[in-house]
């Protein structure tokens, strides 16, 4: 089966509008020139690596969504029965349980119980993306050589979204919020692109 057509037009729309927000601070008079910019321009650069992440976030999940209804018992059995997990981590159940289910097939319960337990699923470092990497069987090793720029990504939306970007380093001659170029928001956008590429040729051998 070939790589969904709308998943793939969602993540190139989405990739579109990450592209645009970096066309919008390039065409912003204060980017131009040498020297460092200023924060208020450079936010919309901020914005676009927040856009870019949740893109990578949303490929991954489409990803799992398609395939992990399919996984073996032992990954299956990292995830809970819908409707029994209070915390988010599988629990032993009563037959019971399935009272509610009545009518449903098996398959329909697994992917309720799938897509449940991916809400709370996050890919917000390197580790949580290798391990959804063995979630869905793929191999690890052609994502390598993108783990740290992919890493850097991962690290800088988190000050971004948690810390605003504020700089450790206060006071005279320092800007409130860290540095940030087109240039290190173009290398995150090629690195995430090169991670669908091969996510897809993955999942398109995976599905054949």
């Amino acid at each position: 089966m070939p790589w969904n057509v709308d998943l793939l037009n969602r993540y190139n729309e989405n990739l579109n509008r990450v592209n645009n927000l970096v066309c919008v601070y390039e065409s912003h008079p204060d980017s131009k020139g040498k020297g460092r910019k200023a924060v208020q321009a450079t936010d919309v650069l901020r914005a676009s690596v927040v856009l870019l992440h949740a893109t990578f976030e949303d490929m991954c999940r489409t990803i799992e969504r398609e395939l992990l209804p399919f996984a073996s018992e032992d990954v299956m059995n990292e995830i809970p029965l819908v409707g029994t997990a209070r915390h988010g981590r599988p629990e032993k159940f009563f037959l019971g349980k399935l009272v509610g289910h009545r009518g449903q097939t098996v398959h329909e319960v697994i992917v309720r119980s799938v897509e449940a337990h991916l809400d709370r699923v996050s890919y917000n470092s390197v580790e949580e993306f290798c391990a959804f990497l063995t979630r869905v069987d793929f191999c690890k090793t052609p994502f390598e050589p993108l783990l740290p720029q992919l890493a850097s990504l991962m690290n800088r939306r988190h000050h971004i979204v948690h810390q605003a970007d504020r700089s450790e380093h206060r006071g005279r001659g320092h800007q409130q919020a860290k540095s940030l170029s087109r240039e290190t928001v173009r290398g995150w956008i090629a690195c995430v692109e090169k991670v669908q590429d091969e996510l897809n040729q993955q999942y398109c051998r995976k599905r054949k």
